[in-house]
């Protein structure tokens, strides 16, 4: 984390608290049945609420061909990551859904570190091992005791496929800049999307409470928040924007809490506030590392 980006770090955090939004809203989705025409449809509102206001910022270089391929396969990913945690947050509570899916964070910045784009300290590599230690504690405590395997899971598969996009696309952000990737990634989620749900005779009429909810989804807590996060990332790195989404379960907890009356038991509070400290002393040891590189 390089204190020189102020704006990039509040882009992060406002991105985490947006992102929260929608683990709640997963238990408004009416029945299972529906899920496949809301995330179609929660994907095509994203796009369109990104095109009315990130134009400006979509001028810059042409996308070479290896970088449209990149941005196309990652937007076409994106639907069915958006399902699996909206079928998988009907089961497990909000706020410990978040934090399974947010171990994408931990892989990435493990991934990083063995393709040579990040080199991490003792310190950080003692945070990342507790982060997953707190994650696996939530697995196994939802997994194995709780009897939600299936649903843990599905948030673990979502968490890998999460990782895989932020690593793939941080070169093309590099290049590229936030907007236009985000407009390739989002047009290409809602397109493939909407096509398959058309395809697999699974698109089923919304009514206009769940046509409002797929709205509010796909504007408030995906299309605004990829742009933010994506807009912090190509300014500081996968490995330190990803860490960023360790503070979503806070939010989610809270938005739990408040809209729905649901709390982790003690186990998974306490699972939870590991992983959450993790990304506090990775990110505390991550400014110190970047304030003695610019020492020097």
């Amino acid at each position: 984390m390089s204190r020189g980006h102020p704006f990039a770090r509040a882009a992060l955090v406002t991105a985490s608290a947006l992102f929260a939004i929608g683990y709640p809203l997963a238990r408004a989705v009416e029945s299972d049945a529906g899920v496949p025409t809301f995330v179609a449809l929660s994907s095509l509102f994203c796009a369109l609420a990104f095109s009315a206001f990130g134009r400006l910022g979509a001028r810059g270089p042409a996308p070479l061909p290896h970088e449209k391929m990149v941005m196309l396969l990652c937007g076409a990913i994106s639907p069915a990551i958006l399902f699996l945690i909206l079928t998988a947050s009907r089961v497990v509570t909000p706020s410990l859904a978040s934090v399974i899916v947010i171990s994408n964070a931990l892989m990435v910045a493990v991934a990083a570190g063995a393709l040579g784009r990040k080199r991490f300290t003792a310190p950080q590599l003692v945070a990342l091992a507790g982060g997953f230690m707190g994650v696996a504690w939530i697995s196994l405590e939802r997994g194995m005791w709780g009897g939600d395997l299936m649903g843990v899971a599905g948030l673990l598969v979502s968490a890998l496929l999460i990782a895989v996009i932020t690593l793939a696309v941080e070169a093309p952000l590099a290049r590229l800049g936030w907007a236009k990737v985000s407009q390739w990634t989002f047009w290409s989620g809602a397109v493939v999307s909407m096509a398959a749900v058309v395809a697999m005779g699974k698109f089923t009429p919304p009514a206009p409470g769940q046509m409002a909810l797929a709205a509010f989804m796909g504007a408030a807590s995906m299309s605004v928040p990829a742009a933010l996060f994506n807009m912090g990332m190509s300014r500081l790195g996968s490995a330190d924007a990803a860490a960023f989404k360790l503070l979503i379960p806070f939010f989610a907890l809270v938005y739990a809490a408040v809209a729905l009356g649901e709390l982790p038991t003690p186990a998974s509070a306490l699972a939870g506030s590991l992983v959450i400290a993790s990304v506090g002393f990775y990110q505390y040891f991550s400014a110190r590392a970047v304030a003695a590189v610019q020492g020097n």
